[in-house]
């Protein structure tokens, strides 16, 4: 992953003693704090299906490279990328990955995005052009040998989202709303507003059972 700051202000990430500094989470896999935004990993069917198999990680952001005519300033101590420079994380480190265990042999997008919320730096500053966020690669899922091989293939037509985004995050609802909001409930209703409740029972709705339903205990 190599993310780059190709205008002419820092990206200001800042440290995790500044208080309400919202740029920071725990990262379990690596056991310290990382920058949130850093990297998202997501599988797409070619038609530009999402596949809820994604992967969000943060890593330390630092000023690895300045190919781009910077001077390197931060480090893991003071995050940021300032202008000029970039970040790299190389296929070698841990928790670049998304699980494929369940998902069937075929022909897929991989996206991997930076700062995939949107999110301003420490300092309020919005990024100059949030379009180029990402990278996408064409991979194949074969397991007819018995193990999984995985092949990249360069002549995939890409997708646009349902707002017309070249591999957008954009996505239709049960309804068929763009970022509409409407889920299907654990009754099988669009828009539905049943659920489980403690019992693991799904109540409410149209279930036809209380909210407080629970079966009753039987020797």
């Amino acid at each position: 992953t190599h993310i780059k700051n190709i205008e002419d202000l820092d990206y200001y990430i800042g440290t995790t003693s500044e208080n309400e500094n919202n740029q920071f989470e725990w990262g379990d896999c690596h056991n310290h704090w990382h920058h949130k935004g850093y990297a998202k990993y997501d599988l797409y069917t070619l038609g530009g299906e999402y596949i809820p198999i994604g992967f969000k990680n943060g890593f330390c952001v630092m000023d690895l490279e300045c190919t781009g005519g910077g001077t390197g300033q931060y480090g893991c101590s003071t995050m940021g990328i300032s202008a000029g420079c970039g970040d790299i994380y190389s296929s070698g480190l841990s928790c670049q990955w998304i699980d494929v265990t369940d998902v069937a042999d075929g022909t897929y997008f991989l996206l991997v995005r930076a700062n995939w919320d949107f999110i301003p730096d420490a300092l309020g500053r919005e990024e100059a052009d949030y379009s180029n966020n990402y990278a996408a690669v064409c991979v194949n899922l074969d397991r007819s040998m018995g193990s999984l091989n995985v092949n990249v293939y360069t002549d995939c037509e890409p997708f646009n989202d349902c707002e017309g985004t070249l591999f957008g995050q954009a996505i239709e609802d049960c309804n068929g709303d763009c970022n509409g909001t409407a889920v299907v409930d654990c009754n099988g209703d669009c828009g539905g507003t049943a659920f489980e409740n403690p019992c693991d029972i799904c109540v409410g709705g149209n279930t036809g059972y209380d909210t407080t339903y629970c079966n009753p205990v039987t020797d």
